[in-house]
């Protein structure tokens, strides 16, 4: 009888015990949370276009080649992030040598194929923007509104905080000059290289 009472003790302690024993995180769960996040992106990219522009008015064509400088922010949802960039260039026409000065500002959607989140370090993306631009030649200006769709990677290769970034898409624009009402439509192709930095 006594060791009948003696292992009944036993037994009900040992539940006990296990029902009061907080069962320990993994370690990868912990590991997850001590990652920093990447909730902001402060973006830079030098971009190569290449522009083939058309007057509405004459059909005349010409092709330009530029070098962008682009600065941005996005904020970023995991899935897609949401920002904004603004560009300056300079162009040479190969047909005249003359230069022509640009400004774009640009609101910028990624969608990301895997989550952008701490512990991912290659992130494949679509992109999509919308934006306006101004240039200048000479004496001329003229203004418009730009579009463009293209398919990128995120490469976090030295922390959880740092991306290396390569993107190719095409694009659009339509432009015009108020004081002759010539309009010019423009379709470029793109490959951009750059950094993300995330806080």
């Amino acid at each position: 009888m006594k060791h009948l009472i003696a292992a009944l003790v036993l037994t009900t302690s040992a539940n006990a015990f296990a029902q009061e024993a907080p069962v320990p995180a993994s370690a990868s769960q912990e590991s997850h949370q001590d990652l920093r996040k990447r909730t902001h992106g402060m973006t830079w990219e030098l971009t190569s276009n290449n522009m083939k522009a058309k007057n509405k008015d004459t059909n005349a064509e010409s092709e330009t080649t530029s070098t962008d400088s682009k600065f941005g922010y996005l904020y970023n949802f995991g899935r897609f992030e949401l920002g904004g960039a603004f560009s300056s260039s300079t162009d040479k026409n190969e047909d005249t040598g003359d230069k022509t000065t640009a400004g774009t500002f640009e609101l910028i959607g990624h969608i990301n194929i895997i989550k952008n989140e701490p512990g991912e370090d290659l992130i494949p993306y679509g992109v999509l923007s919308l934006g306006s631009l101004v240039m200048e030649s000479g004496t001329t200006e003229v203004k418009g509104s730009t579009a463009s769709l293209g398919f990128g990677l995120k490469w976090f290769p030295l922390s959880e905080i740092f991306a290396l970034r390569a993107e190719l898409g095409a694009g659009s624009a339509t432009l015009k000059n108020d004081d002759t009402d010539v309009e010019v439509e423009i379709k470029a192709t793109y490959f951009n290289v750059g950094w993300s930095f995330y806080f």
